[in-house]
């Protein structure tokens, strides 16, 4: 009768709405409209504690079907279409409800037949896009970058595994048939002001879990066109998540399980070169590292690795040793076209200039602040830093999964560069130790002279001769430590962690 009763409540919204120019968030089985409402109206947040953990605990997901609408090969590029990356999947794109918003998602279903329990599922939660480049989003099918080519190989990996892999394009990402997908305004609001978009995409992805999971299965096609229903174990969902995505990621792992109102759980979770940090500690890096020599040169403003000159003298400003491994040199002596981009030539400046994003971000877009202020100071040594607003520092570090360890318990593989610093060595670190000492189970392992995207640079002051590329192999290990275990929370005693040199 309930199920009767839902139907027919969402046969009235469906009429209604259009009719009366509102934001429909169809009741889905086993969704509590109360805890499903979406958390913006327009582009605004009505308070920022609603994207706490706690509060992303509280509320129910799966808001409509999982729906097939074209396959991804009409959208791929030559080279993928001729099978030069060997396909192990049936390849589709489908979409979803998620905060009264239809977007889109990838699903890969593998060609070996479904297991007796529903086939086991990979959740690929993608790094930045932009919102500029967003619409035109291809899914990780493209070859056309090594990112692109990373994403592939990995969905690849895991079909061949037997899973299904799902990758959300999130709120925003992505065109189908011309048609965008919605909630690019979102983007166009938030995007990277203040770091809160990964929280409105573990929405997106917690919604595309809740409709992938129904009892009703996935209505799908196989490679004949015909049309088929899967089911999905529930029991055995992983979830592996990049750069941006990694932030996606934690966030999801934290707010699902441990007897979370949604019923939604995860048998474990693997971050590559994941923002995992909290949002403030992203701000101090991310901005400075990007933007100013100051962050990563020696006290006698020269390259050393360290915040130590040829001189002895020591730079309080010092953030990281390794800038990205794009600029070619991280000399700025030798620098041409790299002053346009690292315009700051004081990491003071680049604090102010993203404290400035980031609170104008929150004073538009939050709708209980208005007036927040920040302060920047300098102590005696020199050192620049941020002291945020009172009524903010509480609420942001209440944010994402960093500082939620004890709703960790699940299996968690963390891959990062030792020289990356958008995914610092010392986060990962943190992160680890704290999940184990609430009695979960990290392993961390580290890649020496890796790039963001575990491969290796083109200069030898980043990636030196006896790097190794930790791509293929953090996959694999992430295969050893999940994939075919005889208990979705079971870990391979054979799976360690260690540096790859």
């Amino acid at each position: 009768m309930k199920t009767i009763m839902a139907q027919f409540r969402n046969f009235i919204y469906l009429i209604m709405c259009p009719l009366m120019a509102c934001a429909c968030v169809v009741e889905f089985e086993g969704s509590d409209p109360s805890t499903a409402q979406p958390l913006l109206s327009g582009n605004q947040l009505a308070d920022l504690s609603s994207l706490s953990i706690q509060a992303l605990r509280e509320r129910t997901y799966g808001q409509g079907p999982l729906e097939i609408v074209d396959r991804l090969d009409r959208i791929c590029t030559s080279l993928e279409a001729a099978g030069d990356r060997p396909r192990k999947a049936t390849r589709l794109l489908a979409q979803y409800p998620s905060e009264g918003q239809t977007i889109y998602a990838r699903i890969d279903v593998p060609f070996d037949a479904q297991p007796e329990a529903g086939y086991p599922v990979m959740i690929f939660t993608h790094g930045w896009v932009g919102a500029e480049n967003a619409p035109d989003w291809h899914f990780g099918c493209t070859t056309e970058s090594s990112y692109g080519d990373h994403y592939g190989n990995l969905i690849n990996a895991w079909a061949e595994a037997g899973y299904v892999v799902l990758v959300p394009g999130y709120r925003g990402h992505g065109t189908i048939k011309g048609v965008p997908a919605e909630g690019h305004q979102d983007m166009l609001a938030w995007d990277t002001g203040a770091y809160l978009m990964p929280s409105f995409y573990a929405v997106d992805v917690m919604n595309l879990m809740a409709s992938a999971t129904s009892s009703d299965g996935i209505s799908v096609w196989d490679e004949t066109s015909t049309q088929q229903t899967i089911q999905i174990d529930a029991s055995h969902v992983l979830i592996n998540g990049h750069s941006q995505g990694g932030d996606v990621a934690l966030t999801v792992l934290a707010a699902v399980g441990e007897e979370a109102a949604s019923g939604l759980e995860l048998a474990g979770g693997s971050i590559w070169a994941g923002n995992i940090a909290d949002r403030f500690s992203q701000l101090a890096t991310f901005e400075a590292m990007s933007t100013s020599p100051e962050a990563f040169l020696s006290g006698d403003g020269t390259w050393t690795g360290t915040n130590t000159g040829k001189d002895g003298a020591i730079n309080p400003n010092f953030v990281f040793g390794f800038p990205p491994d794009w600029i070619a040199s991280p000399h700025p002596t030798e620098w041409t076209w790299q002053t346009d981009t690292f315009s700051h030539a004081h990491v003071r400046a680049a604090l102010e200039a993203k404290a400035n994003d980031m609170y104008e971000t929150l004073n538009e877009q939050v709708a209980t602040f208005g007036d927040l202020s920040w302060q920047l100071k300098t102590d005696q040594a020199g050192r620049s830093s941020l002291e945020h607003d009172e009524r903010l520092t509480e609420k942001m570090l209440s944010l994402g999964g960093f500082d939620a360890p004890g709703y960790l318990s699940e299996p968690l593989n963390l891959h990062y560069s030792d020289r990356d610093f958008y995914s610092l060595p010392v986060w990962n670190e943190q992160l680890c130790d704290r999940v184990n000492a609430n009695d979960g189970q990290c392993q961390n392992f580290e890649y020496f002279g890796n790039t963001h995207s575990l491969g290796l640079g083109e200069h030898a002051w980043f990636s030196p001769p006896d790097a190794t590329a930790g791509y293929d192999t953090f996959i694999e290990r992430d295969l050893c430590t999940f994939a075919g275990l005889s208990s979705p929370t079971e870990t391979s005693s054979n799976c360690q962690a260690g540096d790859m040199r």
